[in-house]
């Protein structure tokens, strides 16, 4: 046996002992305060109701199908609106100000046509905004090409959109959805600009469909070609996807041969050409035989191209589109419409093409059509559209609009607590799935556009099709019937990052209760499901105390006079901040988005501490939980050991509460709830967590997490709330070093912490390195011969999910001891050893230093793991693999595949205000004390004075920083010192062994501070 490996066996095998980190991270996590606020919560007192999930069900969809009546309302009052204004309307806008509203028309179209909305009309739009709050977005669509939107917003891409071709503006010309059908000439005569116009139009066409709709594509010449698989034998859905595809085949087609009309003329609808008939069939029996086979339901427009078109050829269109031949016994005969474009300079075939829907036969209805969700290009935010048809004299001329963010239309759904295992779900009446827990969270900005999906693709549970039979199952004018019942279902609950954690999965009987949303036009159903005989617990009322809350809004709310500096925020050391979520008010929609003001802020303060009785609108668990998590404030004021090395503490609960300290203002939209670190603790409630290191969001660089779960019930309890606190990743460094000489050795040794998901907490290179990795790094890009070997062992192993949204297998990791090495392994061929550090989700790993690494199979670890694609079935990395899956169908061609995975957790879209202008002459929140330090370093200036110095960073704020300066490692870093009088001086570095450094000086570093030393990260420039 090696030497030195056996050393690590014999000699220090006790100085890796992994229970003395154990020990000092319980002593850390009772310096959050954790363990005082579980006694405190022990000591309180509960209600306990059981789940009652008719009613919950009846009073979301109530709630729901309200919103979208009030809208309802609103596309009412502008119909009349345009009604009765219509023989008033203009080719002139004089009164409309961009500030107000703005008016667009696409370039290609004559301004003279064009009739512009009376300010009646805009004020109706401006009544609507101020009384019906739900409404984002109001639009008028013109059959001239004309939009005109309200509020004013910057649009994009003017001189080419046009509503006419809008899935918004089509669907509402139909009753049904329409299939539709494409047959475009590909013969040698289309070539050049024709098939290039030709290609153009088809587009068109397909951007007019909503997913309601289908689509085929034949393209002919002596034949006829469809596209591969299952494109070319059915009609597809119109979604993003299929778009997508069939846009792909148009573009890939060329031109060949002759032009046989009968070849094409299978399914038709849109028929394109430029040439003679070359085929033997006669098309139009070809028409009369497909069509009289579907009751003649098939409508044909027809459309000649070019000079080149012959008498013969025009006729033999016109007699397509209306097709002369058949015969009305089989059904009412709808005629199309038969175009010529002989210019295509002068005339836009793609204008005649996506007009195909219009004619006077449009019905003008009372009821609205409701598209399914979508990404607005606007405010890139998920939306639905409610449209209604409008008319002047009983022809068509336009729709009426108006968009609901879909985040507060489900607003009681993303905030539903009602129990341990419950969530709600959203489909139509074509069993498609609008909103589910596993589907992206409605408030996330940053998710890219998807297709709506099947709902047995969430709900795999094998009786649940009684269930969503009956949610689709049309009754009267609505769809959908009401019921409940009991199933055996997986329950399905993120470890924290997605892509990164993966989830867990549970399974528990669970009530589904399912009821339609009762509003004119809405095929929408609502099932809620619960855990069976579930109970929610709940604090029973507590007292007001004087001083409980301060509000984190300094520029709303008079903060304490002595204020300080935390790093880069304006913070208070005298006060905790508290910051509500959405889960805190009664009407989580009235509070989404809701501009706050002093005046609320005022009665928030009065409220909570009982000077007033009226309820500004919180829910009385989220009163309850400010004023239990109050003793907190005096416990982190008064310090204790370890005190000053907590950068940020914070209790946050599950009724919505934030409470953070020191006190500092939290962005506005920040969310606990939707967080890795919140989520994580949740599912491993009865230990110590420790996150990856990532970057601190007030200004300290890189931070690792650690935190605990408060219960309700003790160790099998709820979870109720999570105390937590961030440190700098140095100074879990240095209480490795303090605990384990050994990792002192650095030329031989390594001094590992991984996760429970093999996520780095502590390595070398976060230490030796001044390359801060900005995502957490994974044990497969560091440590392959670890990895390799603890996968063998069956200690690191793959966990995969069905990512339902991208249609990928998510490949994620965990770490697991087997029983038989529940105390660690060490292998001496790899050089290691692995110790489980208890009561936490962390292991300790002791590696030989010169063993020769193995390059990772997976080189880059800067990206997403959504992003790479698996190597092969043996790489050990964060990857995904394809998935099969039928586009056509909306369903996956293997149902054997991995549970579901949950959804992403939604990216915080605002950011703190700057504060810089109000800590500049500001002292530290935290006062430091390097004399606990073993070994320190003392920067002097050459002539052996000690000065005070000012350290200036790149923004060009001035940062007091105290003589004593100490690095990690005793290496000389990068700083700028300037003296107050601006004067640079000749710095040198004295370290613990009297040797001198110079002080190299640059301007881009970022300060980080803690009790024992004062670090400095550095950016990749240096």
């Amino acid at each position: 046996m090696d030497s030195s490996l056996e050393r690590i066996e014999s000699q220090e095998i006790q100085q890796i002992n992994a229970s003395a980190l154990a020990e000092e991270l319980q002593r850390l996590v009772e310096t959050t305060g954790w363990k005082f606020m579980q006694e405190k919560y022990n000591e309180l007192s509960y209600n306990e109701e059981k789940v009652d999930g008719q009613t919950v069900t009846n009073q979301i969809a109530e709630s729901i199908g309200n919103r979208i009546k009030d809208m309802n309302s609103a596309l009412l009052i502008l119909k009349r609106s345009v009604d009765e204004t219509f023989t008033r309307m203009t080719s002139s806008n004089p009164y409309v100000s961009k500030n107000e509203a703005c008016v667009s028309h696409p370039s290609y179209v004559n301004p003279s046509d064009l009739k512009y909305p009376t300010k009646d009309v805009l004020e109706k739009m401006m009544n609507n905004h101020k009384s019906i709050r739900i409404i984002q977005n109001q639009y008028l669509g013109l059959n001239s090409g004309l939009v005109f939107f309200y509020p004013a917003t910057k649009l994009v891409g003017c001189e080419s959109y046009d509503p006419r071709f809008r899935p918004y503006y089509v669907s509402s010309t139909s009753y049904k959805p329409r299939d539709v059908v494409v047959v475009l000439d590909v013969s040698t005569s289309m070539m050049g600009l024709k098939l290039y116009e030709a290609r153009q139009a088809v587009i068109t066409v397909m951007e007019t469909l909503s997913p309601e709709d289908r689509i085929g594509i034949v393209v002919f010449n002596n034949t006829a070609h469809t596209p591969n698989s299952c494109y070319g034998e059915m009609l597809v859905p119109a979604t993003r996807t299929t778009k997508q595809y069939l846009e792909g085949f148009i573009s890939s087609v060329g031109t060949s041969e002759g032009s046989n009309y009968a070849a094409g003329l299978h399914q038709v609808i849109l028929f394109v050409t430029d040439g003679d008939n070359t085929g033997e069939d006669n098309p139009l029996e070809v028409i009369r035989e497909k069509n009289s086979q579907l009751q003649n339901r098939v409508v044909i427009h027809t459309y000649g191209v070019g000079t080149g078109l012959s008498s013969h050829v025009r006729e033999l269109l016109r007699n397509m589109s209306t097709q002369v031949l058949n015969k009305e016994s089989f059904g009412s005969i709808r005629n199309g419409s038969c175009t010529i474009i002989q210019d295509l300079k002068g005339s836009s075939l793609r204008e005649a093409m996506g007009m195909y829907y219009n004619s006077t036969g449009i019905p003008i209805s009372q009821i609205p059509t409701y598209t399914l969700p979508y990404k607005d290009f606007i405010s890139k935010e998920f939306v639905i559209s409610g449209c209604l048809p409008i008319g002047h004299k009983g022809q068509f001329i336009g729709v009426v609009c108006a968009d609901i963010r879909l985040s507060e239309l489900v607003s009681e759904i993303t905030y539903l607590q009602r129990g341990q295992h419950s969530y709600a779900f959203i489909i139509d009446g074509k069993e498609r799935t609008l909103v589910h827990p596993l589907f992206p969270d409605p408030r996330d900005a940053y998710t890219k556009s998807y297709d709506v999906n099947n709902i047995y693709n969430f709900e795999t549970s094998g009786d649940v099709e009684q269930v969503i039979t009956s949610m689709k199952k049309k009754v009267t004018v609505f769809v959908g019937q009401s019921g409940h019942k009991l199933l055996q279902t997986t329950m399905i609950e993120s470890r924290g990052d997605r892509l990164r954690d993966g989830d867990l999965s549970s399974t528990i009987d669970a009530l589904y209760t399912w009821t339609p949303i009762n509003v004119r036009g809405s095929n929408l159903s609502l099932c809620v499901v619960m855990e069976w005989n579930g109970t929610i617990k709940t604090l029973k009322t507590l007292s007001p105390k004087k001083g409980d809350f301060l509000y984190h809004r300094w520029d709303l709310t008079k903060w304490p006079t002595v204020a300080c500096r935390h790093f880069n925020r304006y913070a208070t050391k005298e006060k905790t901040t508290i910051k509500f979520t959405g889960d805190a008010y009664e009407s989580i929609y009235s509070y989404i988005n809701a501009k706050e003001t002093e005046a609320e802020v005022h009665l928030y303060e009065q409220y909570i501490s009982g000077v007033i009785q009226s309820n500004p609108g919180f829910k009385k668990s989220a009163i309850n939980s400010i004023r239990a998590t109050s003793p907190i404030e005096h416990f982190w004021r008064i310090g204790s050991r370890h005190g000053s090395q907590l950068i940020w503490r914070y209790v946050m609960t599950e009724a919505g509460i934030e409470r953070i300290y020191p006190g500092v203002r939290l962005p506005d939209d920040y969310d606990h709830k939707l967080r890795p670190w919140y989520r994580k603790t949740l599912s491993q409630k009865t230990v110590n967590v420790v996150s990856p290191p990532y970057e601190d969001l007030g200004g300290m660089g890189r931070v690792i997490t650690l935190s605990r779960t408060i219960l309700i019930g003790r160790n099998n309890g709820k979870g109720e709330a999570v105390v937590g606190a961030d440190l700098s990743v140095y100074f879990l460094h240095q209480i490795l070093l303090d605990l384990y000489p050994v990792c002192r050795n650095r030329t031989e040794f390594s001094c590992i912490v991984i996760d429970d998901s093999g996520f780095l907490v502590m390595h070398p290179y976060f230490t030796e390195t001044m390359n801060g990795a900005r995502n957490p790094i994974h044990i497969t890009h560091k440590e392959m011969r670890i990895s390799r070997s603890l996968t063998s062992e069956g200690i690191l192993y793959r966990q995969p999910c069905r990512d339902i949204e991208n249609k990928k297998e998510q490949i994620t990791f965990r770490v697991k001891l087997p029983p038989s090495k529940t105390n660690g392994i060490t292998n001496n061929a790899e050089g290691y050893e692995l110790r489980p550090v208890p009561m936490s989700n962390l292991f300790l790993i002791l590696k030989r230093r010169h063993m020769q690494e193995e390059i990772p199979c997976c080189k880059d670890p800067s990206l997403p793991p959504n992003e790479v694609v698996c190597p092969s079935d043996t790489c050990l990395c964060l990857c995904y693999k394809r998935l099969k899956f039928n586009d056509c169908e909306n369903k996956y061609q293997n149902k054997d595949t991995a549970v579901p995975c949950s959804h992403e957790v939604p990216k915080v879209t605002s950011v703190s205000a700057s504060e810089i202008s109000k800590i500049t002459n500001l002292g530290r929140c935290l006062a430091l004390n390097c004399s606990c330090r073993k070994t320190e370093s003392t920067l002097v200036t050459s002539d052996q004075r000690s000065l005070p110095v000012t350290l200036v960073t790149s923004d060009q704020r001035s940062l007091q920083v105290p003589v004593n300066l100490v690095t990690s490692d005793q290496r000389s870093l990068p700083v700028t010192l300037v003296t107050s009088d601006q004067r640079s001086l000749p710095v040198t570095l004295v370290t613990s062994d009297q040797r001198s450094l110079p002080v190299t000086l640059v301007t881009s570093n970022t300060l980080i501070i803690t009790k024992h030393s004062i670090y400095f990260e550095h950016d990749d420039e240096f």
